[in-house]
């Protein structure tokens, strides 16, 4: 994951959905955002807390979670397979304030039949809200799971609703299902 420089740069701060947890390289490209701490690194990664190194990062959430931004400027560095990158490339496709099914998402990609691959593609993102994974919803209805690997159930739900009402109630048009 961590290569070059092997310095991390963390930050914790709090939202309205939580902590938020927030990690960048040296380069200042965001590697890892979500709601427990950031997952053990090897042991050569030397991790040091520094505000000032997630600045930008957590300056634009404060907008987003103000209703002010809708899309995000960051440099992101998305470690993962081929598979998962093409998944979460096209989840930054997916407008603000709109949602698509993971099947959508399959097509998209050119995996018709590849939706619960990219539903394991979309719950291996690793940097939550910036890569809108909570934009991504069963075919069938309702909401899915949402960051199961680092919450319970009922609380990821409840984060992924509160994300998606702040969208909705600052979305610039009022269909919230579109294809992206």
């Amino acid at each position: 994951m961590i290569q070059d420089g092997k310095v991390v740069y963390t930050h914790s701060f709090a939202s309205p959905v939580g902590i938020l947890h927030a990690a960048v390289d040296r380069r200042g490209r965001v590697f890892y955002l979500g709601f427990r701490p950031l997952p053990a690194l090897p042991p050569e990664v030397e991790i040091r807390e520094n505000k000032y190194a997630c600045g930008e990062l957590e300056y634009q959430l404060d907008e987003y979670f103000a209703g002010e931004r809708h899309e995000f400027t960051l440099d992101l560095r998305l470690d993962g397979t081929n598979f998962q990158r093409a998944v979460w490339s096209r989840l930054v496709r997916v407008e603000y304030g709109r949602t698509v099914s993971y099947g959508h998402i399959a097509r998209k990609i050119g995996r018709t039949e590849a939706a619960r691959a990219v539903g394991n593609a979309v719950a291996a993102n690793p940097v939550a809200v910036l890569v809108p994974c909570h934009r991504i919803v069963p075919a069938g209805g309702g909401l899915g799971n949402y960051a199961l690997r680092g919450m319970g159930a009922e609380r990821g739900r409840r984060i992924k609703q509160s994300l998606l009402d702040l969208e909705a109630a600052h979305a610039p048009f009022t269909s919230s299902q579109t294809p992206a």
